[in-house]
């Protein structure tokens, strides 16, 4: 097994290791590498659903995600991203990731992490970015870090409740009442989160569910949002990362945002299967 760092910012390739039968020592050292460098990709995986699921558990507790929809039939641990039609319908999230954002960060216990499983890969377009937050708070001016010290962030999954966001063309019919129907109540997280493992403190807001800060004027607490989001995606942060088939990503919600770049030219199919790592309550 080789580690090979993928740029300055964040993120490391691992080759030469078959995750659907891995020894306890080089799981130990991709838990090591996940933590050193928050984006690991495991290279030309060839994994069922069943080993993508088993492999997922040695890296921690698994949860179902919030859009029941699209989780694959008979394994609910795996969401399925694409955007291939059956019937005139997707039969995946076809607009996972449009916004810079960390995985379920409107629940209370957002999610530790994902494992993303690269199954069908168009010949262009469908890349995905990850903005490091260590980094993005550590470089903020001492002002704004005053400002948002001791401070909480709102966070909602419901699109029609954030003016950063739009709803896309096809599912826009109905769409308010839908999102009130299935998302959950809105939480409360600190602008700054602690890292449980490492004890580093970053930063953890996004344009994609960060709606409000808790006991602020929208009149101050927007602009003040407004300058973290255009601050936690400088390019000196950010890995973008060109798919390759067999790619299995893992990464660290507690510490990164990502972005699904899209893209994808008409009829180009990208095809993928998601697990979710379960979380902690930030602090």
């Amino acid at each position: 097994m080789q580690i090979t760092p993928l740029c300055d910012a964040l993120g490391a390739e691992i080759t030469g290791v078959d995750v659907s039968s891995i020894s306890d020592d080089d799981l130990a050292e991709i838990k090591q590498a996940f933590l050193d460098y928050y984006v690991v990709v495991l290279r030309d995986q060839k994994l069922t659903p069943e080993e993508h699921i088993e492999f997922s558990r040695k890296m921690g507790p698994l949860e179902i995600h919030i859009s029941k929809k699209f989780l694959l039939e008979d394994k609910p641990e795996i969401l399925v991203l694409s955007n291939r039609k059956k019937n005139g319908e997707y039969i995946g999230v076809e607009n996972a990731g449009d916004y810079w954002h960390s995985d379920l960060s409107y629940m209370e216990k957002p999610s530790l992490g994902s494992l993303l499983y690269a199954l069908e890969i168009p010949p262009e377009g469908g890349d995905t970015e990850w903005s490091n937050q260590y980094k993005a708070y550590e470089t903020l001016p001492e002002e704004t870090r005053r400002k948002i010290e001791g401070k909480r962030a709102i966070h909602s999954f419901n699109r029609a409740r954030n003016k950063r966001v739009h709803i896309p063309e096809h599912s826009k019919e109905g769409a308010a009442e839908r999102y009130a129907k299935i998302s959950p109540p809105d939480a409360y997280h600190p602008i700054v989160r602690t890292h449980p493992e490492t004890g580093r403190k970053a930063l953890f807001v996004s344009p994609r569910f960060t709606i409000g800060i808790e006991g602020m004027d929208d009149a101050e607490a927007q602009p003040l949002l407004d300058e973290l989001f255009a601050h936690s995606i400088k390019p000196e942060f950010i890995y973008h990362h060109n798919w390759r088939l067999g790619d299995l990503l893992m990464w660290d919600n507690r510490c990164l945002l990502h972005l699904a770049c899209r893209g994808i030219p008409e009829g180009q199919i990208r095809h993928m299967h998601r697990t979710t790592l379960s979380g902690d309550v930030p602090v």
